[in-house]
Formats: C-alpha cells, structure tokens, sequence
C-alpha cells in the first residue's frame, strides 16, 4: 500500500509534479494499492481519501484496512512526513513538495527525492518496492539518496 500526498500531484489550481501521474500509474501497475490524502489529479488509479482532516496517513489506512508495516507514505512537506511517523509509516519525501531534503531528513524521512520522476527513476530500490525493509518507524531515519 502506498500513501501519497496528493499536493505533490496537483490539483486544478496547481500544475502537477514532474513525473507524479507516472509515478502513480507505475505504483498502480504493479498492483500497489495507491491511496491519495485528498484530490489528485484527474485520469490516474488511486483512491482518495476525501477528508483528511488532521490525519490523513491513518485516514488513508482506514480507508483500506491497511497496516502501517504494509504501507509507505510519500510527503512533500515536514508536516507529512510527520504525519507519516505519527501513523508508524515509514515514509520517502520529495523536495518538489518545498522543503530541503536535511529538513525532510530530520523530521524523519528515511529518503529523499528531488521529485517524483528521480524516485521513480530508482523504484525498484527505493522504500515504495520494499515497505517492510525499513524496520519499526523511529529506529533511525535511514538514508538512501536523493534520486
């Protein structure tokens, strides 16, 4: 299961991220279950979860009976990757989303992208492709590179 920040893809009043409908359409090909944290842009495979509220990692969870060691968020911000940590997901960050990747680090994201088409460049190596790899959320903040 895949969690995404839907800000990172666009909306109608935002230009989508580089590689973001890509991105989602791979995760989606390879039988993922992709939960976006509000609306995303309009054509690719993913559920949403429609009122986030102050949560939506746990939000999207429930959405799908999903467990946090099944799952990866993917953050563009220091306040999702928060969100991820508080939900026990492990989660990559995206400096397209407008924090640096130290920052992004610090506040728990075991890797950074530049945007969505470098992490989809190295998928098959990257969290998304092997969730359960990481070990408990907070064990360390981990560190593959920037894609």
């Amino acid at each position: 299961m895949t969690v995404i920040s839907a800000a990172l893809f666009g909306t109608d009043w935002r230009p989508g991220l580089p590689g973001g409908a890509d991105l989602l359409r791979e995760c989606a090909a390879r039988g993922w279950t992709v939960v976006l944290t509000g609306p995303g842009p309009v054509g690719v495979p993913a559920l949403t979860v429609a009122v986030p509220g102050g949560d939506p990692v746990r939000a999207a969870l429930e959405l799908v009976d999903g467990v946090p060691s099944h799952a990866v968020a993917v953050a563009g911000s220091v306040r999702e990757v928060r969100a991820a940590r508080r939900a026990g997901v492990p989660c990559v960050a995206l400096e397209a989303g407008g924090d640096a990747g130290p920052e992004l680090r610090t506040a728990g994201a075991a890797e950074v992208h530049r945007d969505a088409a470098a992490l989809l460049r190295v998928l098959d190596d990257s969290l998304l492709a092997r969730p359960r790899a990481f070990g408990p959320v907070g064990a360390g903040t981990g560190g593959a590179g920037n894609g």
